[in-house]
Formats: structure tokens, sequence, C-alpha cells
């Protein structure tokens, strides 16, 4: 892991939720990301023509990661997922555990960087 917080935000978004679990020690619960893929129709034709059953089908996969920061980098990385067998059981997460893990900005911190500091100030705070 070893991401920092910065690069875990620009790349995830801000997370809907955190809850502090010991000093300087973070988890970060991000909003679920909800995908759903288009329906396909297709009707068969039985008996000739006299009976035309239609069937539909789509998918709706959705992904809810969660981050433990530890002196303002990523220590662990959790996510649930949910997603059609066709494309796997965690799809929906692919994209985004592959994207910010693989592509992080890699910010330099500046020595004095308190992620404490600003995961603790509350929304309406500078």
């Amino acid at each position: 892991m070893g991401v920092s917080l910065p690069d875990l935000v620009s790349c995830a978004g801000q997370p809907a939720e955190r809850m502090r679990v010991g000093r300087d020690d973070w988890v970060l619960i991000f909003a679920p990301v909800t995908i759903t893929t288009p329906s396909v129709t297709g009707s068969v034709p039985l008996l000739g023509d006299l009976l035309k059953p239609s069937v539909t089908a789509s998918a709706q996969e959705s992904c809810r990661m969660t981050a433990r920061v530890r002196g303002g980098r990523i220590a662990s990385l959790h996510y649930v997922g949910t997603s059609s067998l066709l494309f796997g059981a965690h799809a929906a997460c692919a994209p985004l555990v592959r994207d910010c893990l693989k592509y992080p900005d890699r910010t330099s911190l500046p020595k004095n960087y308190d992620a404490d500091a600003i995961l603790s100030q509350k929304e309406d705070e500078p």
C-alpha cells in the first residue's frame, strides 16, 4: 500500500464517512458506486409464429470501498462488490481498485503534513 491520503482522495473521491480508530489512525468509507448495464431483449418464435416469448436481461453492479489510513498513508484497502456472474464477483470494484493502486499521483508530502488534522476537520472548516 503506502499511497498517500491526497493520492487516494484524488483517485477515489471524497469519502462519505470517516471514523477515528486511534491516534493518527482512520477508517474512510467511500459511497457505493453502482453501474447498470444496458438491457438486452430477444424473442424466439415457437410453434411457427404462434408464440414469441421474449427474454430481457440486464445487470447491476456495485462496489463499496473502505480504506485504513495510518500516518497519512493507506495501510489497507478493502472492498465489497456485487456483480453479475458474467463479469466476475468483484468486477464492479476492479476499475476503482486497479486505477487507485496502479496509477497513483505520487504526491510528495511535506515533513509537517498532518493527515490526522485534515481528517479531524469538520466539513464547513477550510
